[in-house]
């Protein structure tokens, strides 16, 4: 009698169980979609979402390869544009930009979630006329992107890198 009831409860609980789990072929990624036009000439040179890292420089109307990542909830996205660089030169941008997404981003298991870099989706581009705080470009710098900013200091009111010690800069 014990064993009968046993077996009816693991049947009725067993697909709640199941629920639980994902597929184990249910792959999760990211796409960053350089949605600038092509006549910007604003290149993503890095970008970083939740625990994805872009290094490989996305030129403007083209899109990232998919990144492996997990299940998140909303997280922002930030990037660096380098305007008017060409990607396939040896030497690196002379001119930064930093990005930061209006809105979270998120993606469920087994899903892909495109980023949509641009003026509309992201502040920080002051040709655009949107700045970010100073607070703000701080922490994408001295955090985030810290290997690119080594050295300089971004000002988020002008969207201008300088060198550490040059006159004015702390």
């Amino acid at each position: 009698m014990k064993v009968a009831v046993l077996l009816v409860l693991v049947a009725l609980l067993a697909p709640l169980a199941a629920g639980c789990e994902a597929p184990s072929n249910a792959s999760t990624f990211v796409v960053l979609d350089n949605a600038y036009p092509a006549t910007s000439g604003y290149v993503i040179y890095q970008a970083f979402w939740q625990a994805v890292s872009f290094q490989t420089p996305i030129p403007p109307g083209s899109s990232s390869d998919s990144q492996h990542t997990v299940p998140a909830s909303a997280n922002t996205a930030y990037v660096v544009i380098a305007p008017g660089w060409d990607p396939t030169s040896s030497t690196p941008p002379t001119t930064l930009i930093v990005l930061q997404s209006l809105q979270g981003y998120g993606v469920h298991v087994g899903n892909t979630v495109n980023i949509p870099v641009s003026d509309a989706s992201f502040a920080g581009n002051c040709a655009a006329g949107s700045v970010l705080t100073q607070s703000q470009a701080d922490f994408l710098t001295q955090t985030v992107f810290a290997g690119v900013f080594a050295g300089f200091r971004y000002d988020a009111a002008t969207c201008t890198t300088s060198p550490i010690g040059e006159a004015g800069a702390p």
